[in-house]
């Protein structure tokens, strides 16, 4: 008798399994071989899920990213640049608390209809508030970068005690003439870095760019 058995996806694992099996292992050396020895298959078995390892990593971020995005609760009866504060600070939050994870993520962040949410609800707020459509999604897009660029370089001070680029520009003044560049060392001494302060001032400036373009005559 033939053999009537179906060839294909092994019935044993599938995505979600492969994806919770590989957010409980350390990113730096999860391999597609540690996982497979985990859910107990071939290794081979994981390429009709994951086709390599980068794959691997950019889906588990992903996922841990989208979980974090998820949580996001605007609050009721504010006005637009709250919910976009709101919305900023608790993805940037998320972004960071991915850890380890978010040297992988990439943008656009998150994936599917309940990670997505939040952004919903802040273009429905941009463009109720008399936004253009095109202003509001280009809004959002620098939102993204801004949170993306700041989260990162939390994880970097996290990790490293301060950011690289305050370490190398440390040493080259140091280096330096102590008469070149007086507004640099001006400004060093007063210990602006990359910080949530500059986070709030980013959102600050990008509130009042949004502001003016709901001026009226423009």
């Amino acid at each position: 008798m033939p053999d009537a058995r179906r060839r294909g996806r092994p019935p044993r694992i599938d995505r979600a399994r492969i994806v919770a099996v590989a957010r409980t292992m350390d990113p730096s050396t999860l391999t597609m071989q540690a996982v497979a020895e985990r859910l107990g298959v071939d290794r081979k078995a994981l390429n009709y899920h994951v086709t390599d390892r980068d794959g691997l990593l950019e889906l588990v971020a992903r996922e841990a990213l989208s979980d974090e995005l998820a949580g996001f609760e605007p609050p009721a009866g504010a006005s637009w640049p709250e919910v976009l504060r709101a919305f900023a600070r608790q993805t940037r939050a998320g972004m960071v608390r991915t850890g380890a994870h978010f040297d992988h993520v990439r943008l656009p962040l998150g994936t599917g209809v309940r990670a997505m949410e939040p952004a919903e609800h802040l273009l429905r707020t941009l463009l109720d508030a008399g936004f253009e459509p095109s202003v509001a999604g280009r809004a959002l897009s620098m939102l993204a970068e801004l949170m993306y660029a700041s989260a990162r370089d939390a994880i970097l001070i996290h990790r490293l005690g301060e950011h690289p680029q305050i370490t190398e520009l440390n040493r080259m003044l140091a280096e330096a003439d102590p008469a070149d560049l007086p507004a640099i060392r001006r400004l060093r001494e007063s210990g602006e870095g990359m910080d949530d302060e500059q986070f709030e001032f980013d959102l600050d400036v990008l509130i009042a760019g949004l502001e003016a373009r709901l001026a009226p005559g423009r």
